[in-house]
């Protein structure tokens, strides 16, 4: 391969240690030349180090001849920017450029610099060893150029233009081919979040479903209890109301025999089997029980088909305490045989978010809370407002969890369960839900102590009006 460099004699700064070190750096940039690809970091190092040499001992020279302190920071700010631009092109390939770029660069910037600046660095020593002031040196060397040496100053100078321009190029093409690789991971990043949307639908429909299924059992009891009897009642009403047709019909019967002894006997007889004293009581507190029971009923059923519309995204204002309560009917058949309920709830004002969610929150709050009592325990709720916070607690005083499960509780899939008794996505739904709402899920525990979960979400969330289009 030609060589990228051809030494002569224009180029001699008449200082034989300068000139030897610049043919060993022609030699270097010519080797560099016959490679048939970019170099690779030990070729550069080594031009690297030899340049750096090279430099220092230029610079100790013109310490020693005192030249002008411009000069010399200009001197050296090319030295700088050589080395600067050397080990950029190691780091990333010669910056993306072909071989052809690189000794160009490397030929041009040496041309340039030996031409133009060591040049003018001898000139100016020999004018103050000749008895010149060192600023008046450096202002004559400025315009004392040779003219063989104009022209190859001037090739060089053009072809470091043609350099920067090729290497902005190819930045450009790269930048241009980066935004496009930004943009395409931006896509996908996008259908990424999409599909852990829907995921995280389907796992929050799941875990609902897993929710219902083991509350299911527990809710048919709580419906069987009233229902049972107020059948029963009903069968007692109609004995009831059966003997009070007798009672009727003997009355009937002695209205129209006029009062005979045969049927004022058979009506105190009737009379005496109906105990209509008794049978008056009775039935008003039939009628108010199986009221009562239906009422059950109906409530059971209207908070079981509240909480099952919890894929609902609908924003509202919605009453934490109502939901509450509605929820905690919902998992009472979980709790009502080991759990007492304390109730310390505050006045809260209608709180932005989607409530059917949020009631997921206090369902797996609850379940939990009850699983961690063993036989006989207390869960406290309470409500209160923080600032700009709706702030729900649920304490239990069950066994507590270790510090070293406490960290883990809101990783999905995580669980200290029993086989077959948790998904280990209740917690992690729960924190899932509470972070699109903008709030917090906390948690307070000891082992023995019992544990304390936190709930906070914003008064004002601005979700609320963007979504819901309300003011």
């Amino acid at each position: 391969m030609k060589a990228a460099f051809a030494w002569s004699e224009v180029y001699a700064t008449g200082f034989a240690d300068v000139d030897a070190q610049h043919q060993r750096l022609v030699a270097m940039v010519n080797q560099i030349a016959a490679h048939d690809s970019v170099p690779g970091p030990e070729v550069l190092d080594a031009l690297t180090d030899y340049a750096a040499q090279h430099f220092s001992d230029e610079e100790a020279l013109m310490a020693r001849s005192r030249l002008a302190p411009a000069s010399v920071a200009e001197h050296v700010a090319q030295h700088r920017a050589f080395v600067a631009e050397v080990l950029s092109m190691r780091q990333h390939g010669a910056a993306g450029s072909d071989l052809a770029t690189t000794q160009r660069f490397l030929a041009s910037w040496l041309a340039f610099h030996i031409l133009g600046t060591d040049r003018a660095m001898a000139a100016q020593i020999r004018l103050i060893e000749a008895g010149m002031d060192a600023e008046e040196a450096h202002v004559r060397s400025r315009h004392a150029q040779d003219g063989a040496a104009v022209q190859p100053l001037l090739d060089a100078l053009a072809s470091l233009y043609s350099v920067v321009s090729v290497r902005k190029e190819a930045l450009a093409a790269q930048v241009a081919e980066r935004t496009a690789e930004l943009q395409h991971e931006r896509n996908e990043l996008a259908a990424v979040l999409k599909q852990v949307e829907r995921s995280q639908s389907q796992l929050l429909q799941s875990e609902k479903m897993a929710a219902v299924g083991q509350l299911a059992a527990g809710v048919a009891h709580e419906i069987n209890n009233p229902v049972g009897f107020v059948s029963s009642n009903i069968g007692t009403l109609s004995t009831y109301v059966q003997r009070l047709f007798e009672v009727l019909d003997a009355y009937a019967a002695l209205k129209a025999e006029r009062g005979s002894v045969a049927t004022q006997a058979r009506l105190a007889s009737v009379l005496a089997t109906a105990d209509l004293d008794y049978l008056r009581e009775d039935v008003v507190a039939l009628i108010k029980e199986s009221q009562d029971g239906l009422n059950r009923v109906k409530r059971i059923v209207s908070d079981l088909k509240d909480f099952s519309h919890v894929d609902e995204a609908q924003w509202q204002l919605a009453d934490l305490n109502a939901g509450l309560e509605s929820t905690l009917n919902v998992v009472w058949s979980e709790l009502k045989y080991k759990a007492q309920i304390v109730r310390n709830l505050g006045e809260l004002p209608p709180v932005p978010c989607i409530a059917a969610q949020i009631n997921q929150v206090f369902l797996n709050l609850l379940v939990n809370a009850g699983q961690a009592i063993e036989s006989q325990g207390t869960i406290t709720l309470a409500t209160r407002v923080d600032g700009g916070q709706a702030v729900v607690e649920i304490a239990d005083t069950g066994h507590g969890i270790p510090p070293e499960t406490l960290s883990r509780i809101f990783e999905p899939f995580y669980t200290t369960k029993p086989v077959g008794k948790g998904t280990g996505l209740g917690l992690s739904i729960a924190w899932d839900i509470v972070a699109k709402h903008d709030g917090r899920l906390s948690v307070r525990s000891k082992p023995g102590d019992g544990t304390c979960f936190e709930l906070r979400l914003p008064l004002n969330n601005p979700n609320y009006p963007k979504e819901s289009g309300h003011a």
